[in-house]
């Protein structure tokens, strides 16, 4: 028997069959779009010095008013990384880091990376290219820090404004990471009575790597500084003293770790990175510390 299939029935069965196959064909997902990463060369304005209560009330009383140091308003030199999370990028606002150096310029490139992949800008800094006139790897001590750190803290208050201007930076979560040298310039960007309490903007909190603790730590934010037992450039002891004597009421926390770091002395005696700075131990304990403070993933808000 001979079955009469009329010609606009036949279109829309095979109009419906193509639609079937293509359903049975595999989904194609649309290829993501590349974060780009590379590193941004960008020029800090420095801050305005602030002026100090003394020289407020010289200046009413119309006495004369000592010249101001300008040395520390020096533009900076620096290199913003971007976030390597797509959307640490693309929704909302994303936490930045402002990243000092060690005293010869020197920050370990894995936790810039570290920092990037947990959806975390980071500004690393140069300070010592700001205000190349002292030798920042030689003198000062415990009892008699160099001047210094007050240049490389007041860079960092910079750094933090530059940031809290840049379009999709949460500007309520930035923290500050100091590595060796610039741990200990990073603490007087917390200090309560240092130049931070001049500015409108605060760190949301500090992590400091191998720090060299010849900074005050009254802070005002809470911190966690990891040190290397038997570190000939930045002994823990120095972190011990200072924590002790500066245990003062209302002071933020201060988290202090002492890591075995397994390298013999003769390594540790020379400017390097170690293996054991970006380890899993300690990589844990930072990100861990950061997630706590606010300071993972991304935000929202408008």
């Amino acid at each position: 028997m001979s079955v009469n299939i009329r010609p606009e029935r036949l279109v829309a069965v095979l109009a419906i069959s193509v639609a079937v196959a293509g359903l049975l064909l595999p989904f194609k997902v649309p290829a993501a779009t590349p974060v780009d990463t590379t590193p941004q060369a960008v020029t800090i304005p420095s801050l305005p010095y602030p002026q100090s209560g003394l020289r407020k009330r010289l200046a009413s009383m119309g006495k004369p008013v000592p010249p101001v140091d300008e040395s520390l308003q020096d533009d900076i030199p620096g290199q913003y990384f971007p976030p390597q999370n797509d959307d640490a990028k693309n929704i909302g606002q994303h936490p930045a880091v402002v990243a000092l150096p060690d005293c010869d310029g020197s920050f370990p490139d894995d936790w810039v990376r570290i920092l990037q992949s947990h959806g975390m800008g980071v500004l690393l800094i140069s300070p010592n290219k700001a205000h190349p006139s002292q030798a920042y790897c030689s003198e000062g001590s415990l009892e008699a820090p160099k001047h210094g750190l007050t240049y490389w803290a007041f860079d960092a208050i910079s750094a933090l404004h530059y940031l809290v201007g840049m379009d999709g930076i949460d500007p309520e979560r930035v923290a500050i990471f100091g590595y060796g040298y610039g741990a200990g310039a990073a603490q007087l960007a917390i200090y309560r009575k240092g130049h931070a309490k001049h500015f409108d903007h605060h760190f949301k909190t500090l992590v400091g790597l191998r720090p060299q603790c010849m900074s005050e730590m009254d802070n005002f934010v809470p911190s966690l500084l990891i040190g290397l037992k038997d570190d000939p450039f930045n002994p823990p002891a120095w972190c011990h003293w200072r924590m002790d004597r500066d245990l003062l009421p209302g002071r933020s926390n201060v988290s202090f770790e002492v890591i075995e770091s397994g390298e013999i002395i003769e390594k540790q005696a020379t400017r390097r990175t170690l293996s054991i700075e970006s380890s899993a131990v300690i990589v844990t304990m930072v990100t861990e510390f950061l997630s706590k403070m606010g300071m993972a993933g991304d935000s929202t808000r408008n």
